[in-house]
């Protein structure tokens, strides 16, 4: 990345700068100092005009670099050699006083009523309740690496939180809770307001002239989107917090990039990395971040490779600083915070079923303990489904309401004797071994035995046939039952083959022989050729709304794996050797804890009243709800200006580069008012930044919502501002500085008219009304009341005017249009309501299936098994023909 590295310059008399003292480029393109020229003031900024606003900037360009003709960029002479000429970068006294009285204005827009709304807002709901989890010690699972939930957490512990308060709701009160708020809403509103500075000095490091920094941190500061996001308990500010940081050094990295390997070289590359792990550690957006740094890594050690200065004993060492910077640097970062996650969350709590059992056995309350480690013929067991984590192999005295109506066989969650199941031999296999000279001794199981599971407590045998099952209803799927009563031996439908696919790679006799805990096996069902599988939908309400089994043909392994857990048998010796749940390290922790959240991301496909499409961000299509009461409301809604003039510039910076591509190609070398060199490095950075933090998007199926654009908003704007720099650098400086006070003067003016719904502050309907210029915005102006009322009449009514019913659809059309109707009595379409804010629960799904199931009564299922008997009897003995549950002991034929 070729940045501008600022440079002290004397003028000379007759306004001639020295060729030893004039500005120069560092970075990736090598771009030289040239001879002594003059700097018409009128036209360029020279030692008075370069920063617009002060003086002593620093920054100079050449004539030649301000020379509207064509001419070949590449034919610059190296830069010459002399301490002189590569000064470090430096910001002037005046520009810190200026950035001081920037911070000043910042702080005022960013901590103003901060306590406003006293009430539980949005994903406060989570992301409180997560901080008081850490505060308690309690494990639980969130979707999102833990950095940004433990600096809230943090926050709350110094604010005073107890961690009691349970933030169930938007709405709730904090303060007769006597919750500090304000000291866990402090800490996103300082990192919100750090944003300012961030932004002034990247763009300084960039190589922008003072003025422009100036604007950049303005904009920053009066933008609405990235305020409302930073002044609530919320992950982004934190993101977007470290991603600016990781800009900054990044930035700052390249004005050192004359002194390689130096103190301060090395330490913003090294920063550079840390804050990279920090932003992956605060949500995987982090990710994009890293592909931008990545890429122009790439770029900068291409440019390198052909740089004949450079021997190859020094490339390898720019290699490997890259490498471990930018590489393993982040690594350990991300790793080194987990550990502290892990750490804090020792006990167990609800997030343990989301996780293994080896997992599961590091937290403190959870003891799994040991079992005899052979499984042998007569064993009773219970058996856990490896993939899901869902619970163990269940049955009761229950019968299914759909299919064969036989006995449920289900995935239980929650240890109870209807969990044991006793491993026997089939009838043929069972009669030679008690013929046999060897019946007397214990026979383990071994890879692709045949055996039956018999159920202890109903003694009925895991049965399958050609059924389907009460929710998949997929005709590869079959049903799986618990089939059989008194004095039935069973049929062949009652056969499973053990395939075991997996064992403990410290005991390699594992995947012979069956062990608990060690072997991951499947049941392959003899007749039907299908695997006992389950992939977590759950039953109805009839069916006690456990998880669904059922026994899947081409099934893939991970949902069919199985362990045995617990392993009794009477006959096993008192000294045969035990298996338990080993400890994983931290990386197998961390690599577990990343593949449920992926799993789980991936999942979030519910609608939500406030989702949107990645291409309505850019412009801004629709906000987001937050919070709303009688006369104020929280709506995540950016600065128009902002956001559209940022993603004109960076659609202007992609047809510039495929305009000046083909006229390369036709022999026009354009110099592009003198500025390509720079606006390739600068301007093209925060673009390609923008692209790869806004693209992938695409690729998702999950909900997304307007914040999730935030980051690549902040690189958006660095890219307006440094392409309005560059481009008004041949104006006079009256001329730029009308342009940027017209800008910033339209900013403030947005800033203050949308600041109601960035605040929760009071409003008039009318201003409401008017600050509208889509219908797509859909706050509600209906709780604010009239010009010169102090009461507002009731959100969605007009006046004399009966309530209008909630909206019949709540969710919009995938791209964020409202689609919301309500109609009167008469049938007419009434005044629109939008949809009610709502808190965004990406676990409401994981964790349905993690919660108790109902109790069950187990004297009530007892009193049905005569009954159970006979209808299954009764079902046998008119079975169809080719259907193949046994009509009393005579049939077996398979379905």
């Amino acid at each position: 990345m070729a940045h501008l590295e600022s440079m002290r310059y004397r003028k000379q008399p007759g306004g001639n700068v020295g060729h030893d003292e004039a500005t120069v480029i560092s970075g990736m393109s090598s771009v030289a100092a040239g001879t002594p020229t003059t700097l018409d003031s009128d036209d360029a900024y020279g030692a008075d005009g370069a920063a617009g606003l002060h003086s002593d900037l620093g920054y100079s360009y050449e004539k030649k670099d301000l020379d509207f003709s064509s001419g070949n960029s590449n034919t610059l002479a190296p830069f010459a050699a002399g301490d002189r000429q590569h000064q470090r970068f430096c910001i002037s006294r005046n520009q810190w006083i200026a950035l001081g009285f920037i911070v000043l204005a910042a702080a005022y827009v960013r901590l103003w009523r901060l306590s406003n709304p006293a009430q539980v807002v949005f994903d406060e709901v989570h992301f409180g309740k997560f901080a008081g989890k850490y505060l308690n010690g309690t494990y639980f699972f969130d979707v999102h690496p833990p950095l940004a939930k433990m600096m809230f957490a943090a926050a709350g512990k110094l604010a005073g939180y107890d961690g009691v308060f349970d933030f169930k709701s938007i709405g709730l009160d904090y303060i007769a809770a006597n919750v500090p708020y304000i000291g866990m809403r402090l800490m996103p509103a300082l990192l919100g307001l750090s944003m300012v500075p961030i932004t002034y000095i990247t763009l300084a490091a960039l190589g922008h002239a003072a003025d422009a920094c100036a604007l950049g941190a303005l904009l920053v500061c009066f933008e609405n989107a990235l305020l409302t996001q930073s002044r609530l308990i919320l992950l982004d500010s934190s993101l977007i917090f470290f991603t600016g940081l990781t800009v900054m050094f990044w930035a700052l990295f390249f004005t050192e990039s004359h002194r390689p390997f130096g103190n301060r070289w090395w330490g913003y590359l090294m920063l550079t990395g840390v804050n990279l792990g920090n932003a992956l550690s605060c949500k995987w957006v982090g990710l994009f971040l890293i592909a931008t740094i990545g890429v122009w890594t790439l770029k900068d050690l291409w440019e390198k490779l052909g740089d004949l200065s450079i021997t190859p004993a020094q490339y390898f060492r720019h290699f490997a600083a890259r490498a471990v910077a930018l590489i393993v640097v982040p690594v350990v970062v991300y790793l080194f915070w987990f550990q502290v996650h892990f750490s804090v969350l020792h006990k167990s709590g609800d997030g343990n079923a989301f996780m293994s059992p080896e997992f599961q056995n590091t937290l403190d309350g959870v003891n799994l303990g040991h079992t005899p480690r052979d499984v042998y013929f007569g064993s009773r067991v219970r058996i856990r489904h490896d993939a899901t984590n869902a619970g163990y192999l269940h049955s009761h005295l229950s019968n299914y309401e759909t299919g064969s109506k036989q006995q449920q066989v289900t995935l239980y969650g929650f240890r109870d004797d209807n969990n044991y199941w006793v491993l026997t031999r089939t009838e043929a296999d069972e009669e030679a071994y008690q013929n046999s000279t060897k019946s007397h001794e214990l026979q383990q199981i071994k890879n692709g035995d045949t055996v039956r599971l018999l159920h202890w407590r109903t003694h009925r045998r895991l049965h399958s046939h050609n059924e389907r099952p009460p929710v998949t209803t997929n005709d590869y799927q079959n049903e799986v039952s618990g089939y059989g009563w008194e004095g039935f031996n069973g049929d062949s439908n009652d056969h499973w083959r053990v395939q075991i696919l997996e064992g403990d790679p410290s005991i390699p006799d594992s995947k012979k022989n069956l062990m608990a805990i060690h072997s991951k096996f499947r049941l392959i069902h003899i007749n039907q050729r299908c695997a006992l599988f389950s992939n977590r939908k759950k039953l109805p309400k009839w069916a006690h709304e456990q998880v669904e089994v059922s026994c899947m043909k081409s099934a893939k392994f991970p949902k069919t794996l199985w362990r045995v857990e617990s392993n009794i048998n009477e006959n096993i010796p008192a000294k045969a050797p035990l298996a338990e749940y080993r400890r994983p390290s931290l990386i197998e922790k961390v690599l577990e804890a990343t593949a449920v959240m992926w799993r789980v991301n991936n999942g979030l496909t519910k609608s939500h009243p406030y989702e949107s499409r990645p291409h309505t961000w850019p412009w801004m299509r629709r906000g987001m709800a937050f919070w709303g009461s009688d006369n104020r409301s929280i709506y995540l809604l950016g600065t128009p200006i902002v956001w559209w003039l940022s993603f004109a510039a960076v659609i202007l910076f992609a047809g510039v580069q495929v305009v000046m591509f083909f006229r390369d190609r036709r022999g026009f070398h354009d110099r592009l008012l003198g500025a390509r060199e720079r606006y390739m490095e600068s301007v093209g950075f925060s673009s390609v930044g923008w692209v790869l933090h806004w693209v992938p998007f695409f690729l998702m199926g999950r909900q997304l919502f307007l914040h999730h654009y935030l980051p690549a908003l902040w690189l958006a704007i660095l890219a307006l501002v440094g392409s309005l720099d560059l481009f008004t650098r041949r104006l006079s400086r009256k001329v730029r500085q009308v342009i940027m006070f017209a800008l910033l003067l339209a900013t403030v003016r947005m800033y203050f008219q949308y600041s109601h719904i960035a605040y929760g502050s009071p409003w008039t309907r009318q201003g409401c009304e008017r600050s509208k210029w889509f219908k797509s915005w859909d706050y509600d102006c209906f709780r604010f009341p009239e010009l010169g009322t102090t009461t507002p009449v009731a959100s969605g009514l007009k006046p004399n005017v009966p309530e209008v019913p909630m909206p019949t659809i709540g969710a919009p059309d995938i791209g964020g249009e409202p689609v919301a109707i309500a109609r009167n009595k008469n049938g007419e379409a009434a005044q629109h309501v939008p949809p009610p804010a709502q808190n965004f629960d990406p676990l409401e799904h994981e964790n349905k299936l993690n919660e108790p199931a109902p109790e069950i009564h187990q004297d009530q299922l007892n009193s049905n098994s005569a009954k159970l008997d006979l209808e299954m009897k009764k079902k046998a003995t008119t079975v169809k023909p080719g259907n193949s549950d046994a009509a009393a002991t005579t049939n077996e034929e398979h379905d």
